[in-house]
């Protein structure tokens, strides 16, 4: 009993500097955040007087119910195009041709560059006359395209935040790929699968929880999103690109002694229960791992996931395809 006593004393000893790094740095706030939705004042906190529940409705009457459909927008836009583009391209990347190990590489450059920095050069390539967009549109003979446009603004900060993150998404599904057992695929493709069947019947199946994983980071992302909006449109015009993440920075910043931190905070616990509601959501219709038992070709119990009833399974104990794909 004093052995497992000690054993328990260490492990605890080890976790305890993180899970104190955690309390203190996310826990804490987080709670303070709570609490100061229910106080008007100033970011500073010196003449806080209680609001109760007002400060949330007075979100949606400054404002924030635009934000909040602005995010939406945004979110749904960024989650699509990452995941699209970054499954295609891992796709591409994932066949035995010379070069494309280098090629890989380029997509690292947007993870690492500073985004403020890439934001800028966005900014440039949409200059009047003298950006690259603008130059290549004027050479084809079409008209410019303006950020003061509410739509081209739009479009250009989902376009800007796909390129920074479809990166990752590329290298997790590539490295997903890479993993694939591939005697299935073989086996799949001597049985007369097709290269869409293949993807479709076996390797999306097989990508569940890598896509989930992602899906849930892309959507948090662009929950989150403010950078590229600061630098590039500034939240205008006219609100067209004002996320929810930008509304409380101006009310906690931007605007002020007209500002009020008791709406900044209110909007933040509105898109933090939004976050764990989608990413919830997300995982509960996408993440499940209820498995059902089947009878394959040849007799052997093969786990089928309940909701995958079109997946291509191979036999374990034989190592060939038992064509249950093509019967179903």
């Amino acid at each position: 009993m004093a052995r497992r006593a000690r054993h328990w004393t260490t492990a605890y000893s080890f976790i305890l500097p993180a899970v104190a790094l955690t309390v203190i740095f996310s826990i804490v706030p987080l709670v303070m955040v709570f609490q100061r939705s229910l106080y008007r004042g100033n970011i500073f906190g010196t003449n806080l007087t209680f609001a109760g529940l007002a400060n949330y409705r007075e979100v949606f009457s400054t404002g924030g119910g635009h934000a909040l459909v602005v995010t939406f927008v945004f979110t749904a836009g960024f989650v699509v195009v990452c995941m699209v583009s970054g499954l295609c391209i891992a796709l591409l990347l994932d066949v035995r041709l010379p070069g494309l190990s280098q090629l890989r590489a380029f997509f690292i450059i947007p993870m690492v560059v500073p985004q403020v920095a890439t934001a800028f050069i966005w900014f440039t390539l949409f200059q009047p006359d003298t950006g690259l967009f603008n130059r290549v549109l004027d050479y084809f003979g079409l008209p410019q395209v303006s950020l003061s446009t509410p739509r081209i603004a739009l479009l250009a900060v989902i376009a800007f935040g796909a390129w920074q993150f479809f990166g990752e998404v590329v290298l997790l599904y590539l490295a997903a790929l890479k993993g694939l057992p591939q005697d299935v695929l073989e086996a799949a493709s001597v049985d007369g699968a097709g290269a869409w069947q293949r993807l479709r019947r076996i390797r999306l199946p097989l990508l569940r929880h890598q896509t989930v994983l992602l899906l849930v980071l892309a959507t948090l992302n662009g929950l989150q999103t403010f950078t590229q909006i600061y630098v590039l449109t500034d939240g205008g015009p006219s609100g067209a690109t004002q996320t929810a993440l930008y509304y409380v920075y101006q009310q906690a910043f931007g605007l002020g002694a007209s500002g009020s931190v008791g709406l900044a905070d209110a909007m933040a616990v509105i898109l933090f229960f939004i976050s764990i509601t989608i990413t919830a959501s997300q995982l509960a219709l996408l993440g499940g791992n209820r498995r059902q038992a089947r009878l394959c070709g040849c007799g052997c119990a093969l786990g089928l996931p309940s909701t995958s009833w079109w997946a291509c399974r191979c036999c374990s104990c034989c190592s060939r395809c038992c064509g249950w794909w093509r019967r179903h």
